[in-house]
């Protein structure tokens, strides 16, 4: 029982260490294949413990099997799994007299528990780093496509932007009204203009054409209160060569409100998405 034991957990911690590489290095390997590497190398590890030889070995088989379709960027694939190994690997260092007298099983499930919610957190910080200080003020090309019709546009993402519809939990993009308002349906440009979030009228106004591309989504601003607007399911939307995701559109008056003459900003996920596309 201890041997399965040490397997699933060396299976766990190794996993965990390639899912860091392959998300930070935009790497972007399947997971059966991360999954597949891990099992090999912890049975492996488990196995042939009292050699030396064998870890060292066994990290680069280990590397082999889970990015070998990924050749072109195996370096970059040993870096960041040696630096979420060392990162972890202090981390459990750090902790580890606060277990001198626990079990081994009990200490080895929490080391892999600890190991895995650090380098998680790891991750997030380092992806919010990308995104707000690489990319948050970058200007991306883009042609939306509402009603049959299309719009040249100008975007960037924001951080910030966290806004999604509820229900399908689809992101929501914000677009300058003026900048849309040549493609948009009159009635329905009218009644998104006239909108008031206290009394939710006029939704009731639109042809059924209309109101079936449109749903309340609500918004919480700087200061937590909640209002909610309209947002328009878009068609299509293609963005620096790369189609988005299925999404909303929300109006908003002022293009003046938007960084460097943009048209619009773009929900936070889309610039891992565009990473994560432009990487294959």
């Amino acid at each position: 029982m201890y041997a399965e034991v040490m397997i699933a957990t060396n299976t766990f911690f190794n996993y965990t260490v390639l899912a860091f590489a392959n998300r930070i290095g935009w790497i972007e390997n399947k997971k059966r294949y991360l999954l597949l590497s891990a099992f090999v190398a912890g049975l492996i590890t488990v196995v042939f413990s009292n050699h030396f030889i064998t870890l060292f070995l066994t990290f680069f088989l280990m590397i082999g099997i889970a990015f070998w379709k990924k050749r072109t960027q195996i370096v970059k694939a040993i870096s960041l799994t040696l630096l979420a190994s060392i990162f972890a690997g202090g981390l459990l260092t750090a902790i580890a007299p606060m277990y001198h007298n626990a079990s081994n099983s009990f200490m080895i499930i929490n080391y892999a528990l600890i190991a895995t919610g650090g380098l998680y957190l790891l991750t997030k910080h380092v992806l919010s780093l990308h995104i707000s200080q690489s990319e948050r003020e970058l200007i991306y090309p883009s042609s939306i496509k509402l009603f049959n019709q299309t719009k040249e546009l100008t975007l960037f993402i924001d951080s910030g932007n966290v806004c999604t519809e509820p229900l399908s939990n689809d992101p929501v993009h914000f677009i300058a009204a003026e900048a849309l308002r040549p493609i948009l349906p009159e009635l329905l440009y009218d009644v998104i203009n006239s909108w008031d979030s206290s009394h939710y009228k006029g939704l009731d106004m639109l042809p059924k054409e209309y109101a079936s591309k449109v749903r309340l989504i609500p918004i919480a601003t700087i200061q937590k209160e909640k209002s909610w607007v309209i947002g328009i399911k878009f068609d299509e939307w293609v963005v620096n060569d790369q189609p988005l995701p299925k999404g909303y559109i929300v109006l908003t008056r002022g293009k003046d409100k938007f960084p460097h003459e943009a048209d619009g900003i773009l929900h936070s996920s889309s610039y891992y998405h565009l990473k994560k596309r432009s990487a294959k």
